[in-house]
């Protein structure tokens, strides 16, 4: 793996690398439950749950109520966790230490800065303008406005080929298996953060090129 300065471009996943936002999706999927008579999962949970989109969060809710839901039922939940998320989005999420500290570096020293994320399009755009790094982003690859998701290679090929920047070139940074499979599979190198969601497992074991413990480490 090259140095950080050495590459062209840094693809940044969301929830759990740059933001931490699983007391918001706790609160949605808690006021989902209760609409709904079921049992309120707890916050660890939530985290255990994160890293596929919301669709698959509400689909792991109704799994620890074991339901078993059909199509009309899973969207029926999900309307109801999405429009709760909406009131709620951005109100307890707060960037990890140092994130705006590296995406400045990083623009400092002309490299291009992606967000890649399972999350749909209209919750990210309004977190990473809440917390005032949206500028920093030349592509957002989300859940509902690419081809396939992570850890498919597809939305790390669109954000390269975008941004003109051979895959060779790029860095992906994320806290999940996921992140790292989609850059396995798109032939690029990989950072996992120690302190991201990842299902409750330990990262080392998706066994990425690196791995850091906070952002201050790439300063």
């Amino acid at each position: 793996m090259k140095d950080l300065l050495n590459y062209k471009a840094v693809f940044f996943d969301l929830d759990g690398t740059l933001i931490d936002s699983a007391k918001d999706l706790s609160f949605a999927i808690n006021s989902m439950a209760q609409k709904l008579g079921l049992k309120n999962p707890d916050l660890q949970d939530i985290k255990n749950w994160i890293g596929n989109g919301t669709l698959k969060l509400v689909e792991r809710a109704l799994d620890f109520n074991n339901i078993q839901a059909n199509e009309q039922e899973l969207n029926y939940a999900f309307e109801l966790f999405s429009n709760a998320y909406r009131d709620c989005v951005g109100e307890y999420s707060t960037l990890f230490p140092h994130v705006k500290e590296l995406l400045v570096k990083l623009l400092a020293n002309n490299i291009k800065i992606a967000c890649i994320t399972n999350k749909p399009l209209e919750f990210t755009e309004f977190l990473l303008q809440q917390n005032m790094i949206s500028q920093f982003f030349s592509v957002v690859c989300a859940g509902d406005n690419v081809e396939f998701k992570k850890p498919n290679k597809w939305p790390l090929v669109h954000a390269s080929k975008t941004l003109n920047v051979p895959l060779e070139d790029c860095l992906m940074i994320g806290d999940s298996q996921h992140d790292i499979a989609a850059a396995r599979n798109a032939t690029c190198d990989v950072i996992a953060v120690s302190y991201g969601y990842n299902h409750g497992e330990n990262i080392s074991l998706a066994n990425p090129d690196g791995i850091i413990d906070s952002f201050n480490e790439l300063l």
